[in-house]
């Protein structure tokens, strides 16, 4: 089943270039396990290479080990990176907010307005993105090539588990964040997640309620 899986992500990504300039393709990269199955996807289409560009939504809140995490696999990987700051306007809304759920709030829309800078700046067409139909319920009517108003999103690894996340990792030895080894189910901002002691949590657990709570607004304002 896994390898099924795998073949059709392939095949997807293979489709992404034939719809669109390898120069206008983009891989949305969090440094998390599903966007690097992606990136490890895309090397194996291609050779051990990633002939496209990839932002990394820098939040300035991201934890400590996925900046290390990044930069590494950056330099090993020879990866061509777009290292994309929140904007300066959108940090010191947060830096002043005491709120708590609207610090969270500026920083989703923080996000989104990375995302569109991006698209904007670079002229990107499609954006591959590495979600996943069982991640989340705002994405599980997701389809594997997306209209934006803007460009369109791409997810080659839709159909895959959380078990197959994990499964491709071991059996490719893709390398992790150790934090997933630390009880954390899924990356967030720093503040906003938590490791889980329940193993038969749901993959989100641990990430802020309220942005789980608004996914399906997030999304068609411009999030993954």
């Amino acid at each position: 089943m896994l390898n099924q899986k795998i073949k059709k992500a392939h095949q997807i990504i293979k489709e992404a270039v034939k719809k669109y300039p390898k120069e206008s393709i983009a891989i949305a990269w969090t440094g998390g396990k599903d966007s690097t199955v992606v990136l490890h996807l895309v090397r194996k289409v291609f050779k051990g290479k990633v002939p496209f560009k990839l932002m990394f939504n820098d939040s300035t809140l991201e934890f400590p080990e996925v900046y290390d995490f990044v930069k590494k696999l950056t330099k090993k990987w020879k990866l061509d990176l777009i290292w994309q700051k929140h904007t300066q306007e959108d940090l010191e809304s947060y830096k002043k907010t005491k709120n708590k759920e609207e610090k969270m709030e500026i920083m989703r829309i923080a996000k989104i307005n990375a995302i569109n800078y991006t698209i904007s700046k670079y002229n990107i067409k499609a954006f591959i993105s590495g979600i996943r139909l069982d991640e989340h319920e705002a994405r599980s009517k997701e389809t594997f090539f997306s209209k934006r108003a803007t460009h369109d999103r791409v997810h080659p690894i839709l159909e895959f588990t959380i078990k197959d996340i994990w499964a491709y990792i071991k059996k490719y030895k893709v390398p992790y964040v150790n934090l997933y080894d630390k009880g954390y189910k899924s990356l967030g901002e720093r503040p906003f997640t938590k490791p889980v002691k329940d193993k038969n949590a749901p993959e989100r657990a641990g990430r802020e309620a309220t942005k789980e709570k608004t996914m399906d607004r997030l999304r068609k304002l411009g999030y993954w």
